[in-house]
């Protein structure tokens, strides 16, 4: 059986062809991505405005046999929608508070990178474990970037996720994904603090 021999301009062109099919899957993939996206917030947005129609609706239901002037009745059903809505979402105001408090004090922001400064580490996430450490219910996951020489723990700390207030765990405004309407999702949720800390040590994530 002969050997197919590929000259170096044959080489090129099959590796240009590659790079030029991945770049187009990952162009279709992030597409993919953001329509997902976009339909979901649409969606969000559509079960917020029918929520705030639903406490209107309630509103003038409670007012409609009240014996006081139309004016006073609008008014009145302004206070419930803006004053119903609030306490709707109390939990979320309260874990909002206590999610960035074990945050701060158990994430990366307050970890020791003294051992990884100018090194490579690789990131190994441990099981997600469900705890009720606050008002809103979440999960905790330990996170070790150990040496990518040796695998030695370098770094430890600890990302929680939560899982948002009664609001979103139990009505629609979810979309079967229950999170928090406030504030993120996880303490990692975009690497920012991460990547700055690692910058400023010198740390190199390898995966």
């Amino acid at each position: 059986m002969r050997g197919v021999v590929l000259h170096g301009e044959e080489i090129h062109s099959c590796q240009a062809f590659r790079l030029e099919r991945q770049t187009a899957q990952g162009a279709q993939a992030l597409r993919s991505v953001l329509r997902r996206h976009a339909m979901t917030g649409l969606i969000f947005l559509a079960a917020f405005a029918a929520l705030i129609v639903l406490l209107i609706w309630l509103g003038g239901l409670l007012t409609r046999w009240l014996p006081i002037s139309s004016n006073w009745k609008a008014s009145l059903r302004v206070l419930i929608v803006v004053g119903v809505f609030p306490l709707m979402v109390v939990d979320e105001i309260i874990g909002k508070q206590q999610f960035e408090v074990l945050c701060e004090a158990n994430g990366i922001e307050s970890a020791d990178v003294s051992k990884a400064r100018g090194k490579r580490v690789i990131l190994e996430v441990g099981e997600k474990r469900m705890i009720h450490a606050g008002i809103i219910p979440g999960a905790v996951e330990e996170w070790h970037y150990r040496d990518a020489d040796d695998g030695a723990i370098l770094i430890a700390h600890r990302n929680y996720h939560a899982f948002g207030g009664w609001l979103m765990r139990h009505t629609p405004l979810s979309m079967g994904w229950p999170r928090p309407m406030l504030f993120p999702v996880s303490c990692s949720i975009d690497y920012v603090a991460r990547d700055a800390i690692f910058s400023n040590n010198n740390i190199t994530l390898i995966n």
